[in-house]
């Protein structure tokens, strides 16, 4: 078992391609996973991908919504949100719809933002200016098409 970090065009290219590679398991963009397997594909690899994760939660009306709401929004923010198993959306039974919206409210007014590497419970920055640009394009998105923020 080896662990490689790295961007695609550097690491992911060299190392699909590479003959001695017989395995490879990739977690991320379903676009960089496409990668992968072509790049896999030649040398007839196992590939194993986990890709473009949209992890729902689901709220029930007979669940203690306070929880899980607030262990949802939570979830969200681990990682600052950047992680392929994060929660990207929550789905709350009409009849406890108000009640989960104030306490999603709550919990992110509740947690701080700072520095990542420091210890605490809060949130950190996005990892780069590109992907603080893409967020924000992604909420106006949703705005644009009905979302309350």
């Amino acid at each position: 078992f080896n662990l490689v970090n790295g961007d695609g065009a550097g690491v992911g290219t060299a190392l699909t391609s590479h003959p001695d590679v017989d395995v490879v398991s990739f977690t991320g963009s379903t676009r960089a996973g496409i990668s992968v397997s072509e790049h896999a594909a030649p040398g007839v690899k196992r590939v194993s991908l986990e890709l473009g994760g949209k992890s729902p939660n689901l709220v029930f009306a007979d669940a203690d919504v306070d929880v899980a709401v607030r262990q949802g929004a939570e979830h969200c923010f681990d990682n600052t949100g950047q992680s392929c198993n994060a929660p990207t959306r929550m789905l709350v039974e009409r009849s406890a719809y108000d009640r989960a919206v104030e306490v999603a409210v709550a919990t992110a007014n509740d947690t701080a933002v700072d520095v990542a590497g420091k210890p605490g419970d809060h949130i950190g920055p996005l990892s780069s200016q590109a992907q603080f640009d893409k967020v924000q394009r992604l909420i106006q998105a949703g705005i644009d098409e009905g979302a309350e923020l």
